[in-house]
């Protein structure tokens, strides 16, 4: 009898133990108005990430073996079929080259650097695209702590208005920790939606400058390439008109 005994208190014990104890739920309710607030942004956080996990993968900047593809296309002269390699591609190389050949078609006689002028801008504008994304973790992370803190304000004015009515006995001191819960509750929530916002940007900051540095090595090799490609043409021009011009002397001497 003496066990059944303990074991109906331990069960006591339990059950008052769970009934004191808060869900999720009850927390979040008990933060007030701004815990919405922190909800929305939430949400915009985890579309951000699924949407820098696409935009910053490998093959959204560079993908495998174009570069070797390009320079082919290069060596042929064939930069009608270069254009729609890059078209299909998508890739943010491939639109930087897109445009690198873009311009030399429509600017014949443009000189090799006013086509490095256009690559760089091109990869400039790229990087800034795959940057701008990843921003906004940067600034939900900015963001957060400061609405939490406006609640941390907000409870502890509820506080200390109930302390100037002067009553500290029963309902007005439960009415008092409320507010004081609320202040710590947005916090907490400020801060568990801001930690993992930076560390999600400084993950995908490191993954863009890596991709960046790739593509702006790969985009050099082509610029080399093009170089290569544009003198020898020239040398080629040069040979064939002093050929010309030799042609027309021998045939004046004739004459």
């Amino acid at each position: 009898m003496h066990a059944i005994f303990l074991l109906a208190q331990e069960g006591q014990v339990k059950t008052s133990a769970a009934a004191q104890g808060f869900s999720v739920f009850e927390i979040f309710e008990k933060g007030g108005p701004l815990m919405y607030g922190l909800l929305g942004l939430s949400f915009i956080a985890l579309m951000a990430v699924f949407v820098c996990l696409w935009t910053t993968r490998s093959t959204a900047v560079l993908t495998r073996d174009i570069v070797l593809t390009v320079e082919s296309y290069i060596r042929r002269k064939d930069y009608g079929g270069l254009l729609e390699l890059c078209k299909n591609d998508g890739s943010s190389f491939a639109r930087t080259v897109h445009v690198i050949v873009m311009f030399m078609q429509r600017n014949k006689r443009a000189n090799m650097d006013a086509v490095r002028e256009v690559a760089s801008a091109e990869a400039t504008r790229q990087a800034n695209i795959l940057t701008r994304q990843i921003n906004w973790l940067s600034d939900i992370g900015s963001i957060a702590p400061m609405v939490g803190l406006l609640g941390t304000v907000l409870g502890m004015m509820t506080t200390f208005w109930e302390m100037a009515q002067g009553n500290f006995e029963g309902v007005k001191q439960m009415q008092m920790a409320s507010g004081i819960s609320e202040a710590m509750i947005t916090t907490a929530g400020g801060l568990v939606l801001a930690i993992p916002c930076m560390l999600s940007y400084a993950v995908f900051r490191n993954r863009i400058q890596k991709h960046i540095t790739d593509m702006e090595v790969a985009i050099t090799h082509i610029l080399s390439v093009l170089t290569v490609q544009a003198d020898r043409e020239y040398r080629l021009g040069n040979s064939v008109t002093q050929k010309g011009n030799r042609t027309e002397l021998m045939e004046d001497d004739d004459m």
